[in-house]
């Protein structure tokens, strides 16, 4: 399969080394000093069982690319404003656009430029990050949940998964993608404001109960918001997920990274959108209003860490 990744940085880059190790012709569109490593000494991805290098194709400019027949959509939420409209070189007839990005409204986003038969919305779970320029380090495997919001399953989905599959990626087709995405979106946005706000990993926090308590009240919010939107979501959904995340290694999610390294943020994304969704099916979100109030003066970086 022809496949360009619009954004190579820790999922966008593990799936690429995955795809083009198993033969795939992969593209990965990046910039900056991890594009030049990779198209000197190929893409390194370095997992708990070994590591690997393989060579492949890497570009900033999606024009050089030209049509494909699957684009995975990995950039950062902030960056779809720009970037949606530059992978229009990448479009074909028969082309199927995958995002596995945070959040549940970038799917509405590329829908909007694209159409819906185009677009696929997935989740993917695991964790990865950039290690340095072209390495990739994969701490938890690799794994995909994606489907069709409008129909059932198709031979594009089909082959989309068998593809993965083939590389080693555990991949799920799944009948509901809105409820994969509002599960993720639910723990990810408590997780994410609250460690962000408070400057300490989840698994530290969880050791509190107030913590707990608050983690699962953000929980219990994002859920009604979700509930009242129409999604088939479990109603008891935040107190497993909060007994799941004492069981879960500790991990620092990428949201938290980047406020602490002064980096841009997905606030927007996460946080913004309860409140903003919220607000749209007439749901109060009071904790997450905090939050985002909290982290607002830095969502878009600190310019001394630049």
């Amino acid at each position: 399969m022809r496949i360009a990744i619009m954004g190579a940085g820790g999922v966008g880059g593990c799936l690429g080394a995955l795809l083009a190790k198993a033969g795939n012709d992969v593209w990965l569109i990046t910039r900056g000093a991890h594009l030049a490593a990779i198209q000197a000494n190929g893409i390194k991805l370095v997992r708990p069982t070994g590591k690997f290098v393989v060579e492949v194709d890497a570009t900033n400019d999606p024009a050089q690319v030209g049509p494909v027949d699957l684009v995975l959509f990995t950039v950062k939420t902030f960056h779809n404003r720009l970037l949606i409209s530059a992978i229009k070189p990448l479009i074909g007839h028969e082309t199927a656009v995958l995002t596995l990005q945070n959040g549940v409204e970038s799917h509405e986003q590329l829908a909007s430029a694209y159409g819906s038969r185009v677009v696929f919305p997935g989740t993917f779970w695991g964790s990865s990050r950039v290690q340095a320029p072209g390495v990739i380090a994969e701490a938890v495997k690799a794994r995909i949940s994606f489907g069709a919001v409008d129909e059932a399953e198709s031979l594009r989905a089909l082959a989309i998964r068998k593809t993965f599959r083939d590389s080693g990626v555990e991949t799920e087709l799944s009948p509901d993608p809105m409820q994969i995405l509002w599960r993720k979106f639910i723990v990810l946005s408590a997780a994410a404001g609250i460690s962000s706000a408070a400057q300490t990993r989840i698994k530290e926090l969880l050791q509190s109960a107030d913590a707990r308590k608050l983690f699962c009240d953000a929980m219990e919010e994002a859920l009604n918001v979700g509930l009242a939107k129409g999604i088939n979501l479990p109603e008891d959904l935040a107190q497993t997920s909060l007994e799941y995340m004492n069981l879960l290694p500790d991990f620092q999610n990428s949201m938290h990274s980047d406020y602490e390294h002064g980096r841009p943020t997905e606030l927007d994304a996460l946080s913004g959108a309860v409140v903003r969704i919220g607000k749209q099916v007439g749901v109060n979100t009071p904790v997450h209003n905090f939050l985002y109030s909290v982290l607002l003066p830095h969502k878009d970086g600190v310019p001394a860490a630049a």
